[in-house]
């Protein structure tokens, strides 16, 4: 049984670390630095101590799992590396950060291509999970943890991660501003943002069942400039959605193209 440290208690850790456990994994300690919630994640493990003291990391782990914010991984891998075996394994979970951040001799990148959020439990069937190793064992005994988890498990190089990075901030991050925009539209004229939510269904299921391209509709779309100028003169009042409004509209129209 493979044994993991994880560095980290947040909102990845206290999902991932379960389902690791579910894969097979033995989770022998987590790390963070605030015992409170280390503590909190290692009674859901079964066998699991916990620490805040990086002088106290066990050193008989197979992987050391980095589940922390990006700008912390560099700092807590450098400190942590100097007092592990050579042949450990450090593994982060970042979507935007190459292998470089690690010093290890061998290391690996294990990013679930999903959102994390409190009190919101993800089915971990349905996560792709990106794998970025230079090491063909590593990437066969990560490929085979992550195939008990996910049924899409996905090799690949650091720049087409990347780059997946990038469309995933398009696709979940920017879309949910957007919501979250309208949102505060509604609010600000008294108007029920429940009434949107039936349009909002409609948009992402056509849009991954016939493809976004193709399921785009509105003003911008069919070249309805007197809507559209409309809606500019309604959003005077508001420079920044203003905007938004007029950069969205431009890109939809040079989508054409």
């Amino acid at each position: 049984m493979l044994k993991v440290v994880c560095i980290g208690a947040g909102r990845l850790a206290q999902q991932l670390m379960p389902a690791l456990e579910e894969a097979g994994c033995h989770i022998i300690q987590v790390y963070n630095r605030t015992p409170q919630s280390a503590r909190s994640l290692a009674e859901k493990l079964k066998g699991c101590s916990y620490t805040s003291d990086l002088d106290s990391i066990a050193r008989d782990a197979d992987l050391y799992f980095f589940a922390v914010a990006d700008d912390a991984i560099t700092l807590l891998s450098t400190q942590l590396y100097t007092m592990l075996p050579d042949d450990a394994i450090g593994v982060h979970c970042s979507g935007s950060l190459g292998l470089d951040v690690l010093p290890f001799a061998r290391k690996a990148g294990f990013y679930p291509l999903q959102s994390f959020s409190p009190n919101h439990e993800v089915s971990w069937r349905w996560i792709p999970l990106i794998i970025t190793t230079p090491d063909e064992d590593i990437w066969e005994l990560l490929d085979t943890i992550a195939g008990q988890l996910s049924s899409s498990v996905y090799r690949m190089t650091e720049e087409q991660k990347s780059n997946l990075h990038v469309a995933a901030v398009f696709a979940n991050n920017f879309s949910n501003h957007m919501l979250t925009l309208a949102e505060s539209i509604c609010n600000e004229h008294q108007l029920p943002f429940e009434i949107l939510k039936p349009l909002i269904l409609e948009t992402f299921s056509k849009a991954i069942l016939s493809g976004p391209r193709d399921s785009q509709t509105g003003p911008a779309i069919r070249g309805d400039e007197k809507t559209i100028l409309k809606h500019l003169g309604l959003l005077d009042n508001h420079p920044e959605l203003r905007n938004v409004y007029r950069v969205m509209t431009e890109s939809i129209k040079k989508s054409l193209v």
